[in-house]
C-alpha cells in the first residue's frame, strides 16, 4: 500500500514529476483511518503487507504525524494480518529522532542517492538550487550509527550511464549492497 502522506518535497530535483510538490498539505487522520479500515475490510489483504510511505519527501512530516498513523494502521489490522511500514526518503531531513522511529517500529528505509557528488547533485538539488549529496551522506552516516538497515534507489539518467565504474565504485566504497535502480523518464 503506497501512501503520499504530503505533496511536499524539501528538494527541487530537475526530473521529478509530480505536481503540487510544493504544496504543504497533509493527509488527514480522517483519510488515514478510512484508508486502513478499507485495507481490512478488503478480500485480497490476506497476508501481512506493508506501507510505504512515499511521493513528496515523507520525513517533513514530523515524527507524530507517524506515531499516530501507525496507531491507526495497528488498530484495524485483522487478527495475523502483519503491517510493515517502509519509507522511501531523500535522507536529508535524517537525525536521532527519526532513527528512534524506525528502530521502535522496524520501520524499512529506503534512500534515494544517485551516486557520487557530481552525478547525484546534478539533479537533486536543494529549492535555492545547491546540491544535496552531503546531505543525503550524513542522513545515512545516521542510519549506520543507529544499525538502521536500508536500501537504495538511484535515478539513471543519460549522464550517469557515462560512469559505471564511478556508480559501482559510489556504491562499493559507502558499503551499500541493495541498489534499485530507476530509469530517469524524458517526457
Amino acid at each position: 500500500l503506497v501512501l503520499q502522506p504530503t505533496p511536499f518535497c524539501n528538494l527541487d530535483c530537475t526530473y521529478c514529476y509530480l505536481p503540487d510538490r510544493g504544496s504543504k498539505r497533509r493527509m488527514a487522520p480522517a483519510i488515514l483511518e478510512r484508508v486502513f479500515e478499507r485495507v481490512a475490510e478488503c478480500d485480497f489483504a490476506t497476508r501481512p503487507y506493508t506501507v510505504v510511505w512515499h511521493a513528496g519527501e515523507p520525513l517533513v512530516l514530523p515524527p507524530r504525524f507517524y506515531e499516530d498513523a501507525f496507531a491507526l494502521a495497528a488498530r484495524y489490522a485483522r487478527p495475523g494480518l502483519g503491517i510493515t511500514h517502509s519509507f522511501q526518503t531523500n535522507a536529508t531531513l535524517i537525525d536521532d529522532a527519526w532513527c528512534d522511529l524506525f528502530r521502535r517500529h522496524d520501520v524499512r528505509v529506503g534512500v534515494s542517492v544517485d551516486g557520487p557528488a557530481h552525478l547525484h547533485d546534478a539533479k537533486r538539488r536543494t529549492r535555492a538550487g545547491g546540491g544535496t549529496h552531503a546531505r543525503v551522506m550524513q542522513g545515512i552516516d545516521h542510519l549506520r550509527r543507529h544499525d538502521i538497515p536500508f536500501h537504495v534507489i538511484t535515478v539513471l539518467g543519460r549522464e550517469s550511464l557515462d560512469y559505471p565504474d564511478e556508480l559501482h565504485g559510489f556504491f562499493v566504497e559507502n558499503g551499500i549492497e541493495h541498489v534499485g535502480f530507476n530509469v530517469e523518464e524524458i517526457e
